[in-house]
């Protein structure tokens, strides 16, 4: 056996090797070994419960408590053209961070402790038809926990972001709101998408189906399998000073 292996890990946009590691960690494909934000581990600790019914006079769900100064540009333009609810310190219209408690008590977590604000985040978006998810560097291959809430929650993701998103999620699940001309047609084309249901059903075909595609690679690659992958590039590689 060789010495042991040197690892590093970087999930954060624009992802840099330290220069010292025998082995990188990280969101992209090209990288040792990859590991997605599609699993579970990102929704520790919050309520999983799920409506069955979808809102029909508020479409859009937006939480964020982090206000970058573009993505809350761009979500302001969006929302100001779209009946929506933002239950984040950014943007926030509903009346406070723990608002959504009052409004749906089912996403109450726990009784017996204090709320806070992200352990209904799930339930609370999964009431929905739309979430707008925008993440914080627009990259290749940077898909964050943000689009995979949607998914998760039953909702359809309104999404920018990677420029290769389609390569994380399941077929026709989400909207891509780069491929528009415009805000307004973004906007226009939400509203007449909620307004058909045969059309809104499209963009939950997948989920009839289980994991499809480049979803279930993402899922497969997720940083909850991390541990036993990272063990296998271990052992293949043999330790660092092993001949090849």
């Amino acid at each position: 056996m060789g010495d042991p292996l040197r690892i590093y890990m970087d999930l954060e946009a624009g992802r840099r090797r330290s220069g010292r590691e025998d082995i990188f960690i990280s969101y992209h494909a090209e990288d040792d070994v990859q590991a997605t934000y599609a699993g579970g581990l990102f929704h520790n600790n919050r309520n999983y419960q799920v409506s069955s019914q979808k809102k029909n006079d508020t479409l859009v769900y937006w939480s964020s408590s982090r206000c970058l100064p573009d993505r809350n540009d761009r979500a302001k333009r969006l929302l100001a053209l779209l009946p929506h609810h933002s239950f984040g310190k950014c943007l926030n219209n509903v009346g406070g961070l723990d608002k959504a408690l009052s409004m749906y008590p089912e996403c109450m977590k726990d009784l017996t402790s204090a709320p806070k604000w992200w352990d209904h985040l799930h339930c609370a978006m999964s009431h929905y038809k739309f979430v707008l998810a925008i993440e914080n560097t627009m990259t290749e291959s940077y898909v964050t926990e943000k689009l995979y809430y949607a998914l998760d929650a039953g909702s359809v993701p309104i999404y920018f972001g990677a420029p290769n998103v389609w390569d994380f999620v399941p077929p026709n699940s989400i909207i891509d709101g780069s491929k528009f001309s415009s805000l307004e047609a973004l906007a226009s084309y939400i509203k007449t998408l909620a307004n058909d249901p045969v059309a809104y059903a499209e963009y939950h075909a997948w989920r009839r189906c289980g994991v499809l595609g480049n979803y279930g690679k993402t899922r497969a690659t997720s940083i909850d399998t991390l541990p036993c992958r990272l063990c296998e590039a271990i052992s293949r590689q043999g330790g660092r000073s092993a001949k090849a």
